[in-house]
């Protein structure tokens, strides 16, 4: 365990790199904030909640004007829900992966992305406006092993989002929403193949620490704790594939046997972290795997009656 001095709710990793703990344990919409305070000051997602980033700033005699760099790990609202306020405070440079840049300048990108129906879809704009989205266009963009302002080395790790990116300097690892907890792919943009690959990459990086954005630092044993993540996909995946019944299914109801078989304390936590949007979510999660299933040849989609239906490939 590297000796970390704590300041007030910041917690100091290095000489230079601070960790802001996100509100509500940084479950949605929230999430963990770093501060890079050297020759420049960077914040790395900043959405760990207003107040919580300015009482911070003012550990560190600092305040949002004095931000230079805005560096997100993707386009998702609990990560950049916060840019449009160091916008107007500051004279800050904003910067985001090339493959994510439409969907922060683009409300209806970014909206497309989630795939909602037409009944769910202005309730999730409505979400979105209140927590804060704007259409703002990146000063910058990056792509896989650029060296960003602090030198951080970008690492491209899409799976999550086509851009979602970390960030290494000297063997510490900004990992974004590659966060070692639970795997999320309900979005449209998501793909499971990419976040696999993504972890092969990861495990091959020597490090000494991983900073997610959700979850808790780790500090040690950290090829175990990817292996660990990387096979809790695999076991979900297992787990979609052996509800799938010895008949064609549709998506929905796949999606349904799937929550049925949830404890009551894994459902309640669902619901409390993304509301009634949940079993949305789910079922592009749902979508997202048996895209990869299908991919290797286990299961295949038909069209019955002008609907999609799922069916294992015996």
């Amino acid at each position: 365990m590297v000796g970390r001095k704590i300041i007030s709710f910041i917690q100091e990793i290095t000489e230079s790199l601070y960790w802001i703990q996100g509100e509500n344990n940084a479950t949605f919409p929230y999430c963990h904030t770093y501060l890079y305070n050297d020759d420049v000051l960077i914040i790395f997602d900043p959405n760990c909640g207003k107040n919580r980033l300015k009482k911070g700033l003012a550990q560190l005699g600092k305040t949002l004007s004095d931000i230079d760099f805005v560096i997100n790990s993707h386009f998702h609202i609990d990560h950049i829900g916060t840019n449009y306020l160091i916008k107007k405070k500051s004279a800050a440079k904003f910067l985001i992966h090339e493959a994510d840049r439409i969907a922060v300048e683009n409300f209806d990108a970014y909206v497309a992305r989630y795939g909602m129906d037409r009944q769910l879809e202005p309730q999730w704009r409505a979400t979105l406006k209140m927590l804060g989205y704007k259409e703002m266009t990146p000063d910058q963009t990056f792509n896989e092993d650029e060296l960003l302002p602090g030198n951080f080395q970008v690492v491209h790790t899409p799976g999550h989002s086509p851009g979602h990116s970390c960030f290494l300097k000297s063997q510490i690892l900004l990992s974004g929403d590659i966060d070692l907890t639970s795997p999320w792919v309900g979005n449209l943009s998501s793909n499971v193949a990419d976040y696999l690959n993504s972890l092969k990459k990861l495990k091959k990086l020597k490090l000494n620490m991983i900073l997610p954005s959700h979850g808790v630092p780790i500090f040690d044993n950290i090829p175990h704790a990817l292996d660990k993540f990387y096979q809790r996909f695999l076991d979900r995946e297992e787990k979609i594939y052996n509800l799938l019944p010895n008949h064609p299914v549709t998506l929905d109801e796949l999606t349904k046997r799937l929550f049925r078989s949830y404890s009551k304390n894994q459902q309640k936590q669902l619901e409390r972290r993304q509301a009634f949007f949940t079993f949305h979510f789910g079922k592009i999660s749902c979508l997202n795997f048996l895209q990869h299933l299908e991919l290797n040849g286990k299961v295949k989609k038909i069209i019955l009656k002008n609907e999609e239906y799922w069916e294992k490939i015996e």
